[in-house]
């Protein structure tokens, strides 16, 4: 700890005048393209305050802290305001364009694949096995989760009514949820833990 805090007093964060509007559009850039999919304000955080140094720690905990009560995505929220924060709102307009600009050019490529791909049933196949396997894995964590939450067969019995209603009987996801969460919330409170 006393080696990292060192190494940062060796390297000063650089004065904000110093990074520039192109600095700032290549940087998120390539966080849109290596984020896509999620998780962008983890990556935000590494690549602006720990690798570049363009923010401290404190400026960016205001920034989240400020995101999380405006509505939208995180990293988009992140990106206007620590944007602004190097070169106002040039900075915040180049920071949210580079952050999606990858991720729109990937879905576009993806896209124009797809229709050119899309009549194949060899393309559907593997679709169909990705969906299944994406399932699967659903339900595995679901399972280990009802197992490993609480003993007993009662974490089954509602996933399995919640199934059965919403999967089997297709009644609205939202009625189903507001009547077992009550029933979960209440079993958990009452059923002890092992430890």
């Amino acid at each position: 700890m006393q080696a990292q805090r060192s190494n940062l007093a060796d390297n000063p964060a650089p004065a904000i005048a110093a990074v520039g509007i192109w600095r700032i559009f290549g940087a998120f850039l390539w966080l849109g393209c290596t984020s896509f999919g999620g998780g962008s304000a983890g990556w935000l955080y590494r690549e602006m305050v720990l690798k570049r140094r363009w923010i401290d720690d404190q400026t960016f905990l205001a920034a989240m802290a400020l995101g999380q009560v405006m509505p939208g995505a995180n990293g988009v929220k992140l990106s206007v305001l620590i944007g602004q924060h190097l070169k106002g709102a040039p900075g915040a307009a180049v920071a949210v364009f580079g952050l999606l600009a990858g991720p729109f050019a990937i879905i576009l490529a993806v896209g124009a694949v797809y229709a050119g791909l899309g009549e194949h049933a060899i393309l559907h196949a593997v679709l169909d096995g990705v969906a299944a396997t994406v399932v699967g894995l659903t339900f595995a964590t679901g399972l280990r989760s009802a197992w490993k939450g609480s003993p007993g067969m009662l974490p089954l019995m509602i996933a399995a009514v919640t199934v059965l209603c919403v999967g089997i009987l297709r009644w609205p996801l939202i009625p189903v949820v507001l009547a077992l969460a009550p029933v979960s919330i209440g079993l958990a409170f009452t059923i002890p833990r092992h430890r």
